[in-house]
């Protein structure tokens, strides 16, 4: 996989974001360099929360990003092209617990 990813602001985003978190979804990663853990998502949102520019995710406390996410001070979401799919699909039909996501599929974390 490609190591050229790029951090792209909020305000950036020029694509439709029901379809990018609706149906394109998107990865959830949360933790430190040495100890994280990726999900897919399909709910969240954006959008403007007493003048400062948001993003959001929900996760359940049964997942096993969640004590990451718990413990960290920031996360990611991550867009991905058609390409991708079964590797968004792989990231949210295992768990972390049970799989080294990142070795699996490839993808390089960020």
């Amino acid at each position: 996989m490609s190591n050229k990813f790029q951090a792209i602001a909020p305000e950036d985003i020029n694509d439709n974001v029901f379809k990018l978190i609706g149906s394109d979804w998107m990865l959830v990663t949360a933790g430190t360099p040495g100890s994280f853990n990726t999900m897919t998502a399909a709910w969240g949102g954006w959008g403007v929360l007493w003048t400062r520019n948001i993003c959001f995710c929900v996760i359940r406390p049964s997942r096993y990003t969640y004590q990451f996410a718990e413990k960290a001070t920031g996360y990611t979401l991550c867009f991905f092209e058609e390409k991708y799919r079964k590797v968004l699909e792989f990231c949210g039909s295992k768990s972390g617990r049970d799989v080294d996501k990142i070795a699996e599929t490839g993808l390089t974390p960020v």
